[in-house]
């Protein structure tokens, strides 16, 4: 199928608000911080293992890390990489990143707030800068212009994840009461790895891919949670959404607490420029 499919299947879905975007991770940043700091560790381990089997992360490394978060990945990849440069269009995640390596005494980090869909690589000298430009589970890579953004940024390899099933109970419920039963429109948001892997492979490249199952559970109190669920229906570009959030979150919590379980399916996508 032609790579023009694929990139306006992917343009549609493409988040055109970025300032709800910016708004709704400022929202998770304290929250984000706390798993990081708590269970998060055997997942890291797992990715550190799998790049530095591709010897892709070693001593000579240099990374970009788009939509690096509260440093989940770049704090654990620097025990091993030359050096690491992670942006964030939140900066709130940036803040707790920052600090978070101050307190872990590490001194090869350089954290940016940057917009990685409007960034301009040569504003910052960045093309064919890094050894691996890694995305894991970022809102950033939403269009086939992020994904040649990547790629232009790397000398060598790049790294993308996201979910390619996901089952939420409560945004599922959510969706239902507010767009009714378009199955398609539940699914429209959850492609990016389908609609980048496509592309790739068009341009003659073949990307590496790992699924991984996964399953957590969330708990907000009642007011953060119908905050975060207006936030992502408004991302997703659906207005007017909050009093049927708010009435049904409500009518499901339990002593003031919104309590869910998330099951679902992340891939791993590893490819080499040029390849």
């Amino acid at each position: 199928m032609d790579s023009l499919v694929f990139e306006k299947m992917w343009n549609e879905c493409e988040r055109k608000n970025l300032s709800i975007s910016k708004k709704f991770w400022d929202l998770r940043a304290e929250e984000f911080n706390k798993i990081i700091n708590n269970n998060d560790k055997e997942e890291n381990m797992e990715l550190v293992k799998f790049l530095t089997s591709k010897h892709i992360l070693n001593k000579d490394s240099s990374i970009l890390d788009v939509g690096c978060g509260v440093g989940k990945h770049s704090l654990q990849f620097s025990k091993y990489a030359k050096n690491i440069i992670g942006i964030d269009i939140s900066s709130k995640m940036i803040e707790y990143a920052i600090q978070n390596m101050k307190d872990m005494s590490i001194d090869n980090i350089e954290y940016k707030v940057e917009t990685w869909q409007s960034l301009n690589l040569d504003d910052y000298n960045w093309r064919k800068k890094f050894d691996l430009v890694f995305a894991s589970m970022t809102p950033a890579i939403n269009s086939k212009d992020t994904l040649l953004k990547m790629i232009e940024a790397s000398k060598r390899y790049c790294f993308m994840s996201g979910f390619v099933y996901r089952n939420d109970n409560i945004k599922n419920q959510l969706r239902e009461k507010i767009l009714g039963k378009d199955k398609s429109y539940n699914k429209k948001f959850e492609n990016n790895i389908y609609y980048a892997f496509n592309i790739l492979w068009n341009m003659g490249i073949h990307a590496e891919i790992q699924y991984k199952s996964v399953q957590w559970n969330k708990e907000w109190d009642l007011s953060k949670a119908i905050e975060v669920y207006t936030l992502q229906f408004e991302d997703l570009g659906i207005e007017n959404s909050k009093d049927i959030i708010k009435s049904y979150l409500e009518s499901i919590s339990d002593n003031g607490k919104i309590k869910d379980s998330v099951n679902a399916k992340v891939a791993w996508m590893l490819w080499k420029k040029d390849e």
